[in-house]
């Protein structure tokens, strides 16, 4: 709720609540600070997954990393976990996939923290309209989710510079990703669901017994027929289901379209793959929407407000990426222009020549402005409305002016 002191509007001259803005920029600084706190806290386990996995090694790049450049972030007693025979394997397609499922659970685990402490901070910041409390809490949370799920991505891609390390990563992190948004959507609460409900129902059976019983003591069997008879009532069943949260189904896709599309040139199957689960998802959602949830309440809007900033920003930062990708990250850009490039001793490394390296930084730079010119000129030339819809609309409009001036016309005479 907005509060504030009284003062007189010096644009209506009418009492208003006001509250200082220089007041809600420095809580939004101690937001931040809070924020970036967390945020330190979701790299460090990061790093601490990374090692389980074996991604960080200096040993998989001594020409980089050695005694005179020793690696920032390498445990090596976490590293040694994921040595073949012990219990990280990394060789292994199960044992290694353990720091995986462990790093997504603490991923769930942070957000779900983060969900209570933005709410917190964002009613703390005391937004004077439903739709500017409503975009601040979005973008909490989309900064925070967004670091968590994409900076041990980022992390290989562009400190690590191993395209294999980040494909290995991507696919396990978005594949297990994807089944645990349609386990913990559907599954697991029909599952508690039909639990709860059969723990209901024997206890209303036995409450039922009892009243059968007490009434048979006081009026005779024959006064108890129709005692047992469970009345049908939908609308109380229902308020017994769990809330719809939309605003989980939102985060969820936006983070997944992130995944497809800052990653794609390292893992082009991830777009086949979100098709295929959001078909699975929207079949899915039916069903939690008809049997687990109560009807969600209906708020008319004309747009999708944040997402739709977000989304564009996922679109342009996605250009960079996948150049970054494309020319430092894999050998795509070097079989085009490979007297740019060396590898390494163990051929595993990309190097840059010292002597081109300007010419190559060019060049990848140049690829991200001309993919952002052309999604600016596709902008353009595209309509939003298609021309049909728009015409329809005018007509629509026409005919609805029409009827209300022959209505005047009709009403005066």
């Amino acid at each position: 709720e907005f509060y504030g002191r009284l003062r007189r509007s010096p644009i209506t001259g009418k009492l208003e609540t006001y509250y200082p803005a220089s007041r809600r920029r420095l809580k939004y600084a101690v937001s931040s600070i809070i924020t970036v706190v967390m945020l330190a806290v979701a790299f460090f386990t990061m790093i601490l997954s990374l090692n389980l996995q074996g991604y960080i090694n200096p040993k998989h790049d001594i020409e980089r990393w050695h005694e005179g450049n020793p690696h920032p972030f390498h445990f090596p007693r976490l590293t040694a976990l994921a040595e073949p025979g012990q219990i990280f394997d990394m060789t292994s397609w199960w044992r290694s996939l353990i720091p995986v499922i462990l790093h997504v659970a603490t991923i769930f685990t942070l957000n779900n923290t983060y969900r209570v402490v933005a709410n917190i901070l964002t009613e703390w910041e005391n937004h004077e309209t439903q739709l500017a409390f409503h975009n601040s809490i979005i973008l909490k949370r989309f900064m925070f989710e967004a670091f968590d799920c994409y900076v041990a991505l980022f992390y290989l891609a562009f400190y690590e510079r191993n395209i294999d390390k980040l494909r290995s990563e991507l696919i396990s992190v978005f594949n297990i990703d994807t089944v645990r948004r349609l386990a913990l959507e559907c599954i697991v609460p029909m599952i508690l669901q039909r639990i709860l409900k059969k723990k209901d129902n024997t206890q209303r059976r036995f409450f039922q017994n009892r009243m059968k019983k007490k009434h048979d003591n006081h009026d005779g069997a024959g006064a108890s027929a129709g005692a047992g008879d469970e009345p049908y009532t939908p609308l109380s069943d229902e308020a017994d289901l769990d809330e719809y949260e939309q605003f989980d189904d939102y985060m969820e896709i936006v983070i997944q379209f992130g995944y497809v599309t800052l990653f794609a040139s390292a893992y082009p199957l991830a777009s086949v793959i979100s098709i295929i689960a959001n078909l699975i998802e929207i079949r899915s959602d039916c069903f939690k929407l008809t049997y687990l949830c109560q009807r969600p309440r209906t708020i008319r809007c004309d747009g999708l407000a944040m997402w739709k900033h977000l989304l564009n920003a996922i679109v342009r930062l996605s250009a960079l990426t996948n150049c970054l990708i494309f020319g430092f990250t894999s050998g795509q850009l070097m079989e085009w222009m490979p007297h740019f490039y060396t590898m390494s001793e163990d051929e595993q490394h990309l190097r840059f020549r010292k002597e081109n390296s300007w010419i190559l930084i060019f060049i990848i730079f140049g690829m991200e402005r001309a993919l952002l010119y052309t999604a600016s000129l596709l902008s353009v030339v595209i309509p939003k409305v298609p021309e049909d819809v728009m015409n329809e609309l005018e007509r629509k409009h026409f005919v609805l002016e029409e009827e209300s001036r022959q209505y005047e016309h009709e009403k005066e005479k």
